[in-house]
């Protein structure tokens, strides 16, 4: 039952108010619906079983009264079987409930009278100064038996007890002393029962408003925990789903896949040359487009049973499911073109459009395919990236031989030979913190590359260029550089790491150039980490297994990243001592489910077992580093403890702290 304010109110008054007070009308009536089926059953089997009892003493009639035993068992058989028909009548017929009870009022009141009045013309007189002592019976029942509202018991048992005194003290042929004490007790049992009955309608009352606040405050409690499900799921500006719920909407759709024939498209959005929109007309001006941009993909989505979200920045993704290819370019066709008809003007493009349009990237899930987001999210990334190489305002769906992307990937590797002497290739620090203090114990440095306009070029589609082309040695070298730099000018923690691929590490002179960089900034060597991720066996790469060897032994921190993502990590931890294990963010974010926390906790219990320390990357929520807590891992990783960002608002949200 959903309450109102009004009703809230109420309760609120009701509570506060002295047990003496009337209680509140609307409340009455509540209480008095909220059993309607029961307060039904109970009136119809009530004059049932009133009646049996009813009829069934007519024996006494015959012994007791014969000069009129057949008038009194005509009477009993006539206002008994009446009235359970009329009773049966009123219940079946769905009149409300106060309707059966002034019914099942009317047939005590009238029972009663109408064998008082039938038995009054008996000889008999000091055998029915012995039985009206019976008449108590319709009292009791009229106060106690029926649930009825007090003022209806009242009402009801005082008429009986006025007509049984008044018989008593002057129709009934008896001493005085006897039609004293019968009136006296007919008096007593109405007070008793009317007090009973008071106690007992207070106390139903009473328990029914508390049960109303509780109801009440669970109510508020529901309400304030989904307003909170849905901020955290919420992204503030765009009222669109976030990363975070868009990572939950996906995990649904992969649980229900299989259910039918239709596959899981994931189309990623960017809006072209939005940095320069912003410069142009101010950032008010940019989030008002965004907003209506994504008031625009909100309503596409919903035509087409889809789920849209802002994944960061000018970026927006889409969740859909596709009967196949064609399919899916339709429905990501449909979202360029909705951009298109709202005619957004822009000013400062540098191309023949004058309005804001969009370019995407879509993918779907294949049977070959790993079932996960981050795959699905990298696909569809890098045929954005063909989309904006081919002129923007257009979509591409990922295909891994399209001359597109080829054509793409060729460019993105000319940029890349620039990228360092350009200054297109920067660095972002991530905080590493102690799960229990929520210290800052170290920082994961991250490589970012934007084009020549300005727009940001994701990791998943310039490192896998770069060491395809090779430009991954010198851009891994340059950041390792940068970062020991940094870590001996500004102070980044214990530690600080980078990620480091199977190309670098295949590469000869790789560890001297290391110990080259920290001799160079008299860095110590444990204060630099190396991340391999698990992705392929870099044991059988000879070259790659010595290097390692010779970083551990030069002192260099090994960890390894994404741990349970590729097929060779058990492999790895056999083989080599990890100073870190980084548990990928995706067994954390399945802790939703109990097979997903079963598996967590026995990952980090083989780790352990191993000797290993680990870190847990994506906490996101305070009940995400609690279950960690609770776990005893020692460091975290995410979004909860702080986004990648440059070493100068790393330093000032460090200067914040300590302020």
């Amino acid at each position: 039952m959903q309450l109102t304010e009004a009703v809230a109110q109420r309760v609120t008054q009701a509570i506060s108010r002295p047990r003496w007070k009337p209680a509140d009308p609307m409340l009455s009536e509540m209480l008095l619906q909220k059993n309607a089926d029961q307060n039904r059953q109970i009136v119809r089997w009530g004059i049932a079983a009133a009646v049996l009892s009813y009829v069934a003493y007519g024996v006494f009639d015959w012994f007791l009264f014969p000069d009129v035993a057949i008038r009194l068992v005509l009477t009993r058989l006539t206002l008994g079987f009446v009235f359970l028909a009329l009773v049966e009548i009123v219940a079946r017929r769905r009149f409300a409930v106060i309707t059966l009870h002034y019914v099942a009022a009317l047939a005590i009141v009238s029972g009663a009278i109408g064998w008082l009045l039938a038995a009054l013309g008996t000889t008999h007189q000091a055998a029915l100064a012995h039985f009206m002592i019976f008449g108590t019976v319709f009292i009791l029942g009229a106060n106690l038996f029926f649930n009825f509202r007090l003022w209806l018991s009242a009402i009801s048992s005082a008429t009986v007890t006025v007509a049984f005194v008044g018989a008593a003290l002057f129709l009934l042929q008896a001493e005085l002393a006897t039609r004293l004490v019968l009136s006296t007790y007919f008096a007593n049992c109405l007070v008793l029962s009317l007090y009973l009955s008071w106690r007992l309608s207070l106390e139903r009352y009473q328990t029914f408003v508390h049960s109303l606040q509780a109801q009440i405050q669970e109510q508020a409690a529901i309400e304030k925990g989904q307003k909170l499900i849905e901020m955290a799921d919420t992204d503030p500006l765009t009222g669109l789903k976030n990363r975070r719920a868009i990572t939950r909407e996906f995990s649904e759709l992969r649980n229900d896949w299989g259910t039918d024939n239709d596959e899981i498209g994931v189309i990623l959005i960017d809006v072209d040359y939005f940095k320069k929109y912003n410069d142009r007309l101010g950032h008010q001006a940019g989030d008002d487009c965004l907003t209506e941009l994504a008031r625009s993909f909100r309503e596409t989505a919903a035509l087409n049973h889809a789920v849209a979200g802002r994944y960061g920045g000018e970026e927006f993704v889409v969740l859909c499911k596709v009967a196949g290819r064609d399919h899916l370019r339709e429905l990501t066709q449909q979202f360029c073109r909705a951009v298109e008809d709202l005619k957004i003007p822009h000013p400062d493009r540098g191309d023949k459009i004058d309005v804001v349009t969009i370019s995407a990237g879509a993918s779907l899930t294949r049977a070959e395919q790993s079932m996960e987001l981050r795959v699905l999210l990298q696909e569809a990334d890098r045929a954005l990236y063909a989309s904006k190489f081919s002129g923007r305002a257009t979509f591409t769906i990922y295909d891994a031989q399209a001359i597109d992307q080829e054509r793409a990937t060729e460019n993105l590797s000319e940029l890349l030979k620039l990228a360092i002497s350009k200054r297109l290739v920067s660095v972002v620090y991530q905080p590493i913190c102690d799960v229990a203090s929520g210290d800052v114990i170290g920082h994961e440095s991250l490589m970012r590359l934007r084009d020549v306009d300005g727009s940001m070029i994701s990791p998943a589609v310039f490192i896998p260029v770069a060491e395809q082309t090779g430009r991954i040695v010198e851009l891994g070298m340059w950041l390792i550089d940068r970062v020991c730099a940094d870590m001996m000018e500004h102070g980044l923690g214990a530690v600080v790491s980078a990620n480091v691929s199977i190309v670098q590490l295949k590469a000869p002179n790789f560890p001297l150039r290391i110990a080259d960089i920290l001799g160079r900034h008299g860095m110590a060597p444990q204060k630099l980490a190396l991340e391999i991720t698990e992705g392929s066996d870099i044991f059988l790469e000879a070259q790659a297994a010595r290097n390692i060897e010779q970083l551990h032994n030069l002192g260099v921190q090994i960890w390894l990243d994404d741990f349970g993502t590729g097929f060779a990590g058990l492999a790895w931890l056999r083989r080599f001592k990890f100073d870190v294990v980084k548990i990928d963010r995706s067994f954390l974010h399945d802790c939703q489910t109990s097979r997903g926390l079963s598996l967590l906790k026995d990952m980090v219990k083989l780790l352990r077992n191993l000797g290993h320390t680990v870190l847990v990357e994506g906490v996101e929520t305070k009940e995400q580093q609690a279950l960690l807590q609770g776990l005893g891992i020692q460091s975290i990783q995410g979004f909860l403890t702080g986004r990648p960002v440059p070493i100068e608002e790393s330093n000032q949200a460090k200067a914040g702290l300590v302020a």
